[in-house]
């Protein structure tokens, strides 16, 4: 008897930014990287909210692998209300 894997619920795209990685967070220097940002535009971006992230420890900062997958389909949320960030 053969069994057939399940598939998954959220299937990660050929030629994700992902491309497979099993992690939940990314580090944040990593997750611009593989947005084609720089860590000045991605830390920028995640004081003004329009990039969410979390925080493990004191100083790191960690994007979820889900919010990579939604800005990779749907691009980056506009500017809050309010304005521009500094």
């Amino acid at each position: 008897m053969t069994t057939t894997p399940h598939p998954s619920a959220s299937p990660i795209p050929a030629g994700s930014v992902l491309d497979g990685d099993p992690r939940v967070l990314i580090p944040l220097p990593e997750a611009a990287e593989r947005l084609g940002i720089s860590r000045w535009q991605a830390y920028k971006l995640a004081r003004s909210g329009r990039l969410r992230t979390t925080r493990l420890g004191a100083r790191d900062l960690y994007v979820p692998a889900a919010v990579l997958r939604r800005i990779e389909q749907e691009g980056l949320p506009p500017t809050p209300e309010g304005g521009a960030v500094a």
